[in-house]
């Protein structure tokens, strides 16, 4: 029985194929980042990168089950628009698009979806009626409040044990971290 071939050469060979010009050799390692185990200050960096990646990924599992125990069919992005209508409102589309970096049309899409399920007013804007402006409503508050309650209670499991001053200190960090420098 013959063994099976590809292009004449047996199949699975390994073929000799020359290397192009200025192509590693396989023994040289390639080049890599700095882990968080390794020594200075770029090490350090790469243990912050690590952490805040993390970080991240908890924060986007918190917002998905927030948005899912406010109104299991808003999704995490309307809720994200949703919050910012609640802390800046009155506020416009164009004000949300250039807050959250979003494309207008994905803004658009949102507060469609939050004006139909009840949870968004759009009003004219009281020195321009031209101008229309979002506005949450009495059901999206009273949900809002629940939901925020339930997310303390999520992120208290995360500092169980901490001491006031320690809190303190983290929320100061994190406050310094969040500013730009310059």
């Amino acid at each position: 029985m013959s063994q099976p071939t590809v292009d004449g050469q047996p199949e699975g060979a390994v073929l000799d194929v020359p290397r192009p010009a200025g192509a590693e050799a396989p023994d040289q390692a390639a080049p890599r980042l700095p882990g968080p185990d390794d020594d200075g200050r770029e090490g350090l960096m790469a243990g912050v990168v690590d952490e805040i990646g993390s970080m991240m990924v908890e924060a986007k599992r918190t917002i998905a089950a927030a948005a899912s125990r406010f109104d299991p069919d808003v999704p995490p992005t309307a809720f994200y628009v949703l919050r910012y209508v609640m802390k800046h409102q009155p506020c416009s589309a164009g004000d949300i698009v250039k807050a959250m970096a979003m494309d207008k049309s994905a803004v658009s899409r949102q507060v469609t979806l939050l004006r139909e399920a009840g949870f968004v007013d759009v009003v004219p804007d009281a020195a321009d009626g031209r101008v229309m402006t979002l506005r949450s409503t009495e059901r999206a508050e009273s949900r809002m409040l629940e939901v925020r309650h339930e997310n303390r209670a999520v992120f208290r499991n995360h500092v169980e044990g901490w001491s006031d001053d320690e809190l303190a200190e983290f929320a100061g960090w994190l406050r310094r971290f969040n500013t730009p420098a310059g």
